[in-house]
């Protein structure tokens, strides 16, 4: 299979870079990453370890690591052999003011060559979650039944929103994924051995199977599906979150914010395989990869629909050409397309008024039930890319 980004994407490796652990040349709009051990070994070697122990020492976010190397009378050129690569970063062209730092960079996980790959666990995840979309949509006796619990949980003077929600979400899966049977014909609802997600299975293309997110016995590792591989000199970018809201008149009044990612950029290709045992999987209704890929489209369409009906009209720019994907992946893509809450709500205003309840018991400070008028949240996950607002995280994924 093939995953194209049609918008930018980033899966981090939980990796978080400060401004003095990368060097930033805002004139060429370029960042570059080090290897740390051979930039040690450079500044030992050219004895600049004490002042550099002081620079850090004494950093607040005022000089560059960029501009500390050009004090000391070296340039990007100097350092080549210690950098691993580099990225984009056009965001302060947009700016009056030319920042000397990107504040703190999520990067992209990568191979130790320094590849770029989407794991394959990060997939499955996606078809886990419009599998279950599908399934919703023929059982309206289940999305009553959860939809009431969630509002009774969530109206409890007791609710503890990580722990309660997450439980009726696991239970939800239960119910609904685990259908396979022993002998004795029974369905074990509570015990993941039974789930139909043992059909759709993770593995790693070079080292066979790597997914432990499912019991040997799930139905979801009858679906398999390897890691996406990269060539190394694949072109990334830094780019800055946009959160994409609305000014006191209803207007677009989207906010830049300090929180800067690498991404892949848009027409990048990587490629994969995926692996169905039918017998797993037919009894969740997944015959083929065209059943997958139609129950990964559904839910896509759902989420898109929900954020058009409430941004389409003031954002546009930012929906433009979203309809050539299929799914949503990584980070920064919002709350609404990585959960079920929204889907299991009868309409969705009743929707929106639960979730801002819910979102308000979990961050207190966002003050989501005074300000998530239109949607909750109230905010469209974007980024700037060639000077054109975009949503975040918007792949297509597609049989070759």
């Amino acid at each position: 299979m093939c995953l194209k980004v049609v918008t930018p994407i980033n899966i981090s490796d939980g990796i978080v870079l400060g401004a003095k652990d990368y060097l930033y040349d805002s004139r060429r709009q370029k960042v570059y990453f080090l290897n740390l051990h051979q930039w040690h070994m450079f500044i030992y070697k050219h004895m600049l370890l004490e002042k550099y122990e002081s620079y850090l020492a004494n950093f607040r976010d005022k000089q560059s690591l960029l501009e500390w190397l050009r004090m000391q009378g070296y340039d990007i050129d100097d350092v080549r052999i210690v950098v691993t690569s580099e990225a984009q970063a056009t965001v302060n062209l947009m700016d009056n003011e030319k920042k000397k730092t990107l504040n703190d960079i999520n990067r992209h996980i990568q191979q130790p060559d320094g590849s770029l790959y989407v794991p394959g666990s990060s997939i499955k995840g996606v078809f886990r979650t419009a599998i279950l979309y599908s399934l919703l949509q023929k059982r309206q006796d289940i999305k009553v039944k959860y939809w009431r619990q969630i509002q009774e949980k969530i109206s409890s003077n007791y609710f503890k929103p990580y722990r309660d929600f997450n439980k009726l979400i696991s239970d939800l899966e239960n119910e609904l994924l685990h259908t396979l049977r022993l002998v004795d014909g029974n369905i074990h609802s509570n015990n993941a051995v039974y789930s139909a997600m043992r059909g759709l299975q993770v593995s790693d293309t070079d080292q066979g199977s790597n997914d432990t997110s499912e019991s040997v016995y799930s139905a979801m590792r009858g679906l398999q599906v390897s890691d996406t591989y990269a060539s190394r000199n694949m072109q990334t970018a830094i780019l800055q979150k946009v959160d994409g809201g609305f000014d006191k008149f209803g207007k677009a009044s989207p906010k830049k914010l300090p929180i800067f990612r690498e991404c892949m950029l848009p027409e990048a290709e990587l490629f994969f395989d995926v692996k169905i045992e039918k017998a797993v999987m037919k009894t969740i209704g997944i015959n083929s990869v065209d059943d997958l890929l139609k129950a990964t489209h559904s839910f896509f369409a759902a989420v898109t629909d929900l954020l058009q009906q409430a941004f389409g009209k003031e954002y546009q720019e930012a929906f433009q050409g979203v309809a050539a994907g299929n799914m949503f992946l990584g980070g920064n893509t919002g709350f609404l397309s990585k959960t079920l809450l929204a889907m299991l709500a009868p309409d969705k205003d009743t929707a929106k008024n639960t979730i801002k309840v819910l979102l308000d018991k979990s961050f207190k400070n966002h003050k989501h039930l005074l300000r998530d008028k239109i949607i909750a949240p109230r905010t469209l996950k974007c980024t700037n890319y060639n000077g054109k607002l975009m949503l975040m995280g918007v792949a297509e994924v597609r049989k070759v």
